[in-house]
């Protein structure tokens, strides 16, 4: 049979106490704490939601889209798509959690931008949901920014 005796000193037990109480509350906090950013989703299940969207970010659309294509939102990403996604992350978007998804893309003409006519919308719409796009000029020297106010 083995007896142990500890000798402490109270303020040694109040300096271990405190040290539980801290990593307690770091615990606490690492499992609280968000491990994916959040991104903004808008609802879209229809072609007027999508138009109402680009009206309220100030832009004109057309009352459709020009075109509708089927996108596979890659696995990991490359170089080119990182940037993308850093424009996406710029409006407050995050393609990352679609990764290996299909995704819609509708494409919209917008008519009232400064920067001329030759200006369109691009919305990635998952589940019904926009959870991405850009605004882009096809012209020879064109732009790309992402779904912000105009």
């Amino acid at each position: 049979m083995f007896v142990f005796s500890i000798k402490t000193s109270k303020k040694q037990l109040v300096s271990l106490l405190l040290c539980l109480a801290a990593l307690a509350g770091i615990i606490l906090l690492a499992v609280s704490w968000p491990s994916e950013p959040v991104s903004v989703t808008v609802p879209a299940p229809d072609e007027d939601a999508r138009v109402e969207y680009l009206q309220q970010l100030g832009y004109q659309p057309g009352a459709t889209h020009s075109e509708v294509r089927e996108v596979l939102i890659p696995d990991e990403f490359d170089e080119v798509f990182t940037q993308y996604n850093e424009l996406q992350k710029v409006a407050g978007m995050d393609l990352l959690p679609y990764h290996g998804k299909r995704a819609k893309v509708y494409t919209y003409r917008i008519f009232n931008h400064p920067q001329g006519s030759d200006v369109a919308a691009h919305l990635y719409v998952y589940d019904n949901k926009i959870i991405g796009g850009d605004i882009s000029s096809t012209a020879m020297n064109g732009f790309m920014t992402g779904l912000i106010q105009l």
